[in-house]
């Protein structure tokens, strides 16, 4: 199946482990409607399969167009993926019969029932592609995206194309190693995910309380620290608190030295960071420039701007609907 390169709208598809979002667009990246449909990750291929054709076929309704007008589907998809065979060789938070999705085929059930051409990538590397399509990094060609919440993930763009390495699983940046440190989800021991993603600032506050500390944060959770959110965290830090504050200090340095890591590899124009976590603000951006400062060579720190993700969680949609205007595009 090929695409319609001669149709006017896109479709974009985010899939998330808890819903799966979908946009129509138009080339030039106007959203034009939108459907959304529970990603029943659980509940084995088939049923996750119905959920995003229910949410692009209410996308294509709200947006008042016709299926033929639509030259293809771009989906991210959590894990590492096969674009060129459209299969899922791995997703840890997507299950069939019980077990995490291993070589599972996402892309051809959907094109069969949509009879539309679908290419998938990472969700990350997706996201990345729609920042710098449309968003932070529109207006460059060399650009390194870091995701913040749940866990790490990341995007590279070099000379204006997404790089996804021999098998498709490049920019994997939570992975990298920094730090001897505390294994956290899928991550490896001293990974930048296991240093900075939510559970971890969540537990460098928890253990700062528990040597007796005086915060604000006891007043949150009533002292139990397994109460304790990152918003918690972020608006004692706001009014002040000094364990707070220095939880955000620390969880900066770590994912700064990341970033540092991958300005000397890499000599991007800009890191973009995005992600739940990045909705602190200055709180956590200051520290990470002033450890990627600290920790990467200055001449090409000092022509990397580290800036916020302007597209928000409609990074996904943005990049979905990208892969397919870079592969009509040619």
């Amino acid at each position: 199946m090929e695409f319609k390169k001669t149709a006017p709208y896109v479709l974009g598809v985010d899939l998330g482990g808890t819903n799966v979002r979908a946009a129509i667009f138009n080339k030039e990246g106007k959203i034009l409607g939108s459907g959304r449909a529970p990603s029943l990750a659980t509940e084995g291929i088939q049923n996750t399969v119905s959920q995003i054709i229910s949410a692009a076929k209410n996308a294509i309704a709200n947006a008042e167009v016709k299926a033929d007008e639509v030259a293809g589907m771009g989906i991210g998809v959590p894990g590492h993926i096969d674009v060129a065979g459209g299969t899922v060789l791995w997703a840890p938070n997507f299950f069939e019969q019980g077990q995490p999705y291993r070589n599972v085929a996402l892309a051809h059930p959907i094109e069969a029932q949509l009879n539309l051409k679908v290419l998938m990538g990472n969700d990350a590397n997706v996201a990345a592609l729609g920042e710098f399509r449309f968003g932070a990094g529109r207006d460059i060609r060399n650009m390194v995206m870091v995701t913040l919440g749940t866990g790490i993930g990341g995007g590279i763009i070099l000379d204006g194309k997404l790089w996804t390495g021999a098998t498709g699983g490049a920019g994997e940046i939570g992975h990298m190693i920094i730090a001897a440190g505390e294994r956290g989800g899928a991550a490896a021991y001293g990974s930048l995910e296991s240093m900075g993603q939510i559970a971890a600032i969540v537990e460098r506050a928890a253990r700062k309380i528990s040597m007796g500390r005086k915060t604000l944060l006891n007043d949150k959770v009533d002292y139990d620290w397994h109460l304790l959110t990152p918003k918690d965290i972020a608006e004692a830090a706001e009014a002040g608190d000094a364990l707070s504050l220095e939880v955000y200090e620390e969880t900066g340095y770590y994912i700064g030295l990341g970033i540092a890591s991958m300005v000397n590899l890499l000599n991007p124009e800009l890191v973009v960071i995005g992600g739940g976590v990045s909705q602190s603000g200055d709180l956590i951006m200051e520290p990470i420039r002033r450890s990627a400062k600290a920790n990467a060579i200055k001449t090409l720190i000092d022509a990397c701007p580290i800036v916020l993700a302007e597209l928000g969680d409609d990074a996904g949609i943005y990049g979905g609907a990208s892969l397919v205007l870079d592969a009509v595009e040619g």
